[in-house]
């Protein structure tokens, strides 16, 4: 039996003008997204279509349960996840955490390409 690959985008960003931004880049490139503004609606997503998600584009820095901590409860519930951390400041490059489970940073504020490229390097586009 043949499956299909995860193909959904779980964005995850407090900021709703980010979040729609890159939700339009995203389904113009071709891609379903799933859209959360922050890390319990998020888990709550994923939890819902895990199957589906191949890649979360995650904020650092989230209000309440920060964007580190999201990033252990995602990977608890799935360790092979493909993570691209969204991020205004460079903390993100120094925690070891992220640096080790994450496919790269992208650093705020950043070109439609420089996202594109990101997601297309996860899904082998």
């Amino acid at each position: 039996m043949l499956t299909s690959r995860p193909s959904s985008v779980l964005v995850v960003d407090d900021e709703p003008s980010l979040r729609k931004l890159v939700d339009r880049i995203l389904r113009h490139g071709g891609y379903s997204t799933l859209l959360a503004a922050n890390a319990p609606d998020a888990l709550r997503l994923f939890d819902q279509n895990a199957p589906d998600i191949g890649l979360v584009l995650l904020d650092w820095h989230l209000p309440g349960v920060s964007g580190k901590e999201a990033l252990a409860a995602l990977l608890a519930r799935r360790a092979d996840l493909r993570v691209v951390i969204m991020t205004g400041g460079h903390e993100a490059t120094t925690d070891e955490n992220a640096t080790k489970n994450t496919i790269s940073i992208l650093l705020k504020p950043f070109t439609a390409t420089e996202l594109m490229l990101a997601v297309r390097t996860v899904f082998g586009a």
